[in-house]
């Protein structure tokens, strides 16, 4: 997975559960420009982390 797609993927599901709520346009906008600014090993070590939770869940 690219850098760029591993960044879409995890602002996919950090929204995922928000889908519906009043004000996710904002706060999707201020989202995105944290995860573009963010290193791509960080973003992987998120990706690795919500997986893991996700498995032992």
């Amino acid at each position: 997975m690219t850098g760029t797609s591993a960044k879409a993927h995890l602002l996919e599901l950090l929204l995922e559960p928000l889908k519906g709520c009043k004000g996710l346009y904002n706060y999707k906008q201020d989202l995105m420009k944290k995860i573009m600014q963010m290193s791509d090993l960080q973003v992987r070590e998120y990706l690795d982390y919500h997986e893991r939770c996700d498995a032992s869940g």
